[in-house]
């Protein structure tokens, strides 16, 4: 499953069971016909046996087929452990749950939550960027890398991005003259979302942090040069 900043949070309960569409830490709460889907447990029943949840889970999960199938985004699970483990069971998209959140969000607020999977969906984008300091040193040193919105914009619509580092609260209004712009209100989320579809990574990093950068930076994909120099800053780091 590829990473996005656009996914699901699907929220588990023994009694109300909710789904949301997710962009950043803005979270949608679908309502139709298919959520928010309702146990059919008493109110005053505490839950579920275990014949009953494994039923409700896979009602939960052919539920959530139906949007999967027409938008498959990445998803990020919430729910008590119980509730969660029972739907990891028996759930026909395992390989699309990209987080966890436990406990019980059936009433969490939608900012609440979103502040809650958010960094969830972030610390995940950042698992494999560990070594970015040395790397953001070693490509500006072996000018590879391509530094502020418009130098990201040129490096990352050719496909040769590795890793962009963006401030977290930085946003670019589109130009017309853009031509990696189609609709949108933020040229950098059609970036991250570009380095993402191309296999890169994306780390948020915060504001202030990235200001001898312009504010964004994509260190662009290595080459023998580079390679070289990130070996021997990695030497002098142990």
């Amino acid at each position: 499953m590829k990473l996005s900043t656009h996914y699901y949070v699907l929220s588990l309960s023994d009694h109300t069971n909710r789904l949301y569409e997710a962009f950043r830490d803005s979270l949608i709460d679908i309502e139709n016909t298919w959520f928010p889907l309702e146990s059919s447990l008493s109110p005053l029943q505490p839950a579920p046996n275990d014949i009953q949840l494994r039923m409700l889970m896979q009602t939960v999960d052919h539920h959530f087929a139906h949007y999967y199938e027409q938008d498959p985004l990445g998803m990020v699970l919430a729910g008590t452990e119980r509730n969660q483990a029972t739907f990891a069971a028996v759930t026909a998209y395992p390989n699309v749950i990209i987080g966890r959140a436990t406990g019980d969000h059936s009433t969490t607020s939608l900012p609440d939550l979103g502040s809650i999977v958010w960094p969830i969906v972030k610390a995940v984008m950042a698992s494999a960027g560990e070594k970015v300091e040395r790397e953001l040193e070693a490509a500006t040193r072996a000018h590879n890398i391509g530094v502020g919105i418009d130098a990201v914009v040129q490096s990352v619509d050719s496909g040769v991005g590795a890793t962009l580092l963006v401030e977290e609260g930085y946003q670019v209004k589109p130009r017309e003259s853009a031509p990696l712009i189609d609709d949108c209100d933020n040229i950098v989320d059609v970036i991250i979302e570009k380095v993402l579809a191309l296999g890169g990574n994306v780390i948020f990093v915060e504001d202030g942090s990235l200001s001898n950068f312009q504010r964004i930076a994509l260190i662009l994909r290595v080459t023998p040069e580079n390679q070289a120099e990130i070996a021997a800053l990695e030497a002098q780091a142990k």
